[in-house]
């Protein structure tokens, strides 16, 4: 479990340091405070930088869109990962390029440009990174072919991306570098929530088995009626969520019975398939009313304590907020609260202690 977070030169944050994380996070804050940047630096930081979480980040973001390269001096400056840099500028190799870390310097990943070059000899090719200072030192025509990469480095282990050669080509190991670091189980809900092929990913994995009991049961809050849910092959061939309710013969999709039973089927569906690693979920309270809210925020508490998950949310509602704390008040030792906010361009962080939080929704302080 991340105790911190340090992060530097990452999106919009210049640096910005929580001390003190908890199993149950929630991140508040204005617009453009940098709250799903938050989200997506815990993500990579998990990940250990994957590809797949990479991609995902990208897309989510639609920031694939407008790549053309014939707008950019090389390929590699057009790449949509430029968007994770301060600036929207793939760093030169001078630069340090971004950093998230559990602390300033404790075990950190660093994502930046650097310099390779394929040495061949008789029996073996090997591929070499050079420093800077050894590129910018040379006079002689050996470095003709060297290739600039975006890279990650973590606990002496480099992961090369995407190249000025390469750029941007559909994600796949044929087009990357890489070496694949091991990493804690991550999911993401975005604002809109799961895709129906995500969402039945999950479920075939939790069938007919004891998590599945928790999700049904989740669907009471709004639904009362539930007692049974499935995946069935939709007109499009697509796979589509439907219910069975004690008072039908029919079985109904899911999406019929309104946002705010999908938002929870995705919410604790993507906890119980997050065992053992780290939960985000974007707007938390998007379909959700507040009478349902403070029952999700219990069983978050319950489930991400007994299935060991950290989970990170980020929410604009006051009604959220006072769920999220009255929830937190019995489980003292398991949640985090801090808000976000933005002065003179720089992004910096308040955190919240129980009795903090309380005496501000108490006195109508602003918290979001």
């Amino acid at each position: 479990m991340l105790p911190s977070l340090y992060i530097e030169n990452f999106r919009l944050f210049d640096t910005l340091t929580i001390k003190r994380l908890g199993r149950v996070n929630l991140i508040v804050g204005r617009n453009n405070a940098g709250k799903s940047a938050f989200l997506e630096a815990v993500w990579l930081y998990v990940s250990n930088a994957s590809l797949s979480a990479i991609e995902d980040i990208i897309i989510a973001r639609q920031e694939n869109y407008g790549s053309d390269s014939r707008n950019y001096p090389n390929l590699l400056s057009s790449n949509p990962v430029r968007h994770f840099f301060k600036g929207h500028k793939i760093p030169d190799l001078t630069s340090p390029g971004f950093t998230i870390a559990i602390k300033e310097n404790e075990a950190p990943l660093t994502v930046k440009t650097a310099a390779f070059i394929v040495e061949e000899s008789i029996d073996k090719k090997n591929i070499r990174k050079i420093e800077p200072e050894e590129l910018q030192n040379s006079n002689t025509s050996y470095f003709d072919d060297v290739d600039i990469f975006v890279i990650s480095e973590k606990n002496n282990v480099t992961q090369r991306y995407f190249s000025e050669e390469r750029g941007f080509l559909p994600i796949t190991a044929r087009n990357s570098f890489k070496i694949e670091l091991p990493s804690k189980p991550c999911l993401f809900v975005s604002t809109q929530g799961l895709t129906d092929t995500k969402a039945a990913e999950l479920w075939d994995a939790i069938s007919l088995q004891e998590p599945e009991k928790d999700v049904l049961e989740s669907l009471k809050f709004v639904e009362k009626s539930i007692v049974g849910l499935a995946f069935v092959v939709g007109d499009r061939r697509e796979r589509v969520p439907v219910v069975k309710l004690a008072n039908q013969n029919e079985r109904l999709p899911l999406k019929s019975l309104g946002d705010g039973v999908t938002r929870v089927f995705h919410i604790i569906l993507a906890l119980v398939n997050a065992k053992g690693g780290v939960l985000l979920i974007d707007e938390f309270e998007n379909g959700l009313h507040w009478t349902v809210q403070q029952s999700v925020w219990e069983v978050l508490f319950r489930l991400a304590e007994t299935l060991d998950v950290q989970v990170f949310c980020t929410t604009h509602s006051r009604d959220c907020i006072a769920g999220f704390g009255k929830v937190w008040t019995q489980y003292p030792q398991t949640g985090a609260f801090f808000r976000l906010y933005n002065r003179n361009q720089s992004i910096f962080a308040e955190e919240y202690d129980i009795e903090a939080l309380a005496d501000s929704l108490e006195t109508d302080v602003e918290v979001r």
